[in-house]
């Protein structure tokens, strides 16, 4: 479909009678309606043509052949007769064959089946609607509930029907005045009145009960009982109190549903079908093997099913002497047939054909990885694209992503070839194609420069909310995997155990505006569901954290009676009339200058060092006190506290600050306030 804005859309849900018989019907010239199929044949096996109001009948679905009826008149553009649109003869449309990919038509049931979606799966719509046991809406449905399973107590009005005619006919006879106009034939007709009634309790019972619902009566009912049952609160009693629990939730799926049925403008009667769509022939085919053999698609046979049985009910229903039992097992048949069409297999044995093979119903076409949608649709190759199996990139920002050599200058090829032929390094197109196959470095200089202004689309099927695709900042790496920030892999549902990811390149600039402004991982780090954070450290990065956080716990005062000094720093300890002696704890002028110390592996990860601290900062509160003192003989002292030391001079003015840290700590806050710059420059690039 096409919305307003003149974008096409799916949009899946349930419609009414009237619209799926508006997809089908066709008018003829004759004031013909066809769209109807009514024979569950599918071709002639002498013609090898479509039978008339078959399953691939032309005249319904389109001709086979473009502009070429059944008759094999044809109807080319100049003809004299070219405003004619239907064929005189056999009143197919001239029209191209591609009209059999998208045309449907329907098959008029005889009795009204359920949909088993909307009965079946958990938890039950209609179910929910009618505040009913699914139990029972099932014997209701399969007429199991009046001869299958007899209720003793409230007998229906088929095992009433011996005893109706025997009160009839006494009270005939003792009131003969009264029943004088009852004639026999008029007689039958009362009992015929109470056996249709009998057969509606199938799912025509269960229409008339949902046509006959409030939506707004039933969301406010519910809403005042689940207000009701909340201010009670608990009883105090433990299964009486999950009976209540159990209610309540029953009473907000119904109130869910109801305002999902509201807003959508569907009424609950729909899911009770009276018309059953019938696929595109495309879509169902059937094709013909080397040796003369047929191959057909399961949904024609499931489809042939459910044209006999419901064939079979209408000329049941059309004999008047039909046992009413009889009808009612082709009722239940029809309604089944429709239920393996649509689910086979659902909360039950799996329908299987001659070979012991499953048959392949509606929902298996469409549904998991192999479906319609997945395989077809969003598995579709795609220009401007590649596929890689990711791993881990530590140094990577939020926002940004590894992409190989290899699958960065496939994808941007167009954009460095233009480049280089706007900055004259490149002649002609086949010139700057020869420069990127023999990897110049110019060419590495120009994908650099064409990356920095244009985002990427990473995709992880399969996609289930708007996380599983995000927009990155592209950054050349080696090798041949894609590198991804291990903070983004929950959005993704990812991990690095061989897990692949497609890489998308948008091309027009609404796209690339899209990608930045609303798709850019930084700026999805909520979950759209819950509203938590979605970017959270687990596993690795909480043990990582753990690492380069835990610092030595020796104290400032060292001496030989502490425990931590004693475990810590046996090996500095040296044999001077059994004192302790220790190296001091080195002093850096800046970050930069204790790293490099841990890279010469001066010092250790998790070795305290005193760094030097702005004085323009506050390190300390006013209410801190230090814990020692040390004076100098020119009157300058050092204020020891536990994790800083501040110099003064005679003054009391501050010289110096040095804070007490670790390289681990350093490495951190270092990598925050990297991320926090790039993400500061990346909203103002992009705003």
């Amino acid at each position: 479909m096409i919305d307003r804005y003149k974008h096409q859309q799916l949009r899946i849900g349930l419609v009414s009678p009237e619209q799926i018989s508006t997809w089908a019907d066709k008018i003829l010239p004759n004031g013909e309606i066809v769209g109807e199929v009514k024979k569950p044949y599918t071709f002639h096996y002498k013609t090898n043509k479509p039978q008339e109001d078959g399953l691939f009948c032309e005249r319904i679905f389109g001709p086979i052949k473009s502009r070429i009826c059944a008759c094999g008149n044809s109807r080319g553009i100049g003809d004299k007769k070219e405003n004619l649109r239907f064929c005189e003869q056999c009143g197919v449309e001239f029209v191209t064959s591609w009209t059999r990919r998208y045309q449907m038509g329907y098959i008029k049931l005889a009795r009204p089946v359920t949909h088993v979606w909307y009965l079946k799966r958990l938890p039950s719509s209609i179910a929910n609607l009618l505040d009913k046991p699914l139990k029972e809406l099932e014997g209701l449905v399969y007429c199991d509930f009046s001869f299958a399973k007899p209720i003793a107590k409230k007998p229906t009005f088929l095992r009433l029907r011996g005893s109706f005619e025997y009160e009839i006919q006494s009270c005939k006879e003792s009131i003969p005045l009264f029943f004088t106009r009852f004639t026999k034939l008029k007689l039958k007709q009362v009992l015929y009145r109470f056996r249709d009634r009998e057969i509606s309790t199938g799912a025509g019972a269960i229409h008339e009960q949902l046509a006959d619902l409030d939506l707004r009566i039933i969301l406010d009912s519910s809403l005042v009982e689940w207000k009701e049952l909340e201010e009670d609160g608990p009883t105090g009693k433990k299964s009486k109190d999950l009976k209540i629990a159990r209610r309540k939730a029953f009473l907000v799926r119904r109130m869910q549903l109801t305002k999902h049925l509201i807003q959508t403008n569907i009424e609950p009667e729909w899911m009770v079908l009276s018309l059953l769509p019938v696929l595109p022939p495309e879509l169902r085919p059937i094709i013909q093997l080397d040796g003369g053999k047929l191959m057909s698609s399961d949904i024609n046979e499931l489809y042939r099913r459910v044209i006999f049985r419901n064939n079979y009910l209408t000329t049941l229903l059309t004999n008047k002497y039909t046992p009413v039992e009889l009808i009612m097992c082709q009722e239940k048949l029809v309604q089944q047939a429709v239920d393996t069409l649509l689910d086979n297999g659902i909360r039950g044995q799996p329908i299987r054909n001659g070979h012991n093979k499953v048959y392949k119903s509606f929902s298996d076409f469409i549904q998991g990885k192999e479906g319609r949608f997945r395989e077809t649709m969003l598995g579709k190759r795609v220009d401007y694209s590649g596929r890689s199996v990711i791993v881990v990139g530590p140094s990577l920002s939020l926002h940004q992503c590894g992409l190989p050599r290899e699958i960065a200058i496939e994808l941007f090829q167009a954009f460095v070839i233009r480049a280089l032929i706007i900055q004259q390094l490149a002649l002609s197109l086949s010139v700057a194609k020869r420069q990127i196959v023999e990897k110049k470095p110019i060419v590495w200089e120009m994908l650099q420069e064409v990356m920095q202004g244009h985002p990427v689309l990473l995709n992880r099927a399969p996609t289930l909310h708007k996380l599983g695709i995000q927009a990155f900042q592209p950054i050349l790496v080696e090798g041949r995997a894609i590198c991804l920030h291990p903070l983004v892999c929950k959005g993704f549902n990812a991990d690095f155990d061989g897990d692949q990811m497609a890489v998308h390149v948008p091309l027009s600039l609404e796209a690339q505006a899209e990608a930045r402004l609303l798709m850019f991982s930084n700026m999805n780090l909520l979950s759209p569901a819950i509203g938590d954070p979605i970017c959270v450290p687990t596993q690795d990065m909480l043990m990582g954290l753990y690492i380069l956080t835990s610092g030595n716990r020796r104290g400032i005062c060292v001496n030989r009676y502490n425990p931590y000094n004693r475990k810590n720093y046996q090996n500095e300890r040296i044999e001077d009339n059994n004192k302790y002696i220790k190296e001091k704890e080195p002093l850096f002028c800046t970050s930069y200058d204790a790293i490099g110390a841990y890279r010469q592996k001066r010092i250790n990860l998790d070795s305290p060092l005193w760094l030097r601290w702005r004085r323009d900062q506050r390190v300390i509160s006013s209410r801190e006190a230090p814990l020692e003192v040390h004076y100098e003989s020119l009157g300058t002292y050092y204020e020891i506290y536990e994790y800083y030391r501040i110099a003064r001079n005679i003054k009391k003015e501050t010289l110096s600050i040095y804070i007490r840290t670790t390289v681990g700590h350093l490495s951190l806050y270092r990598e925050i306030e990297e991320a926090i710059q790039g993400f500061c420059r990346t909203c103002s690039y992009s705003t």
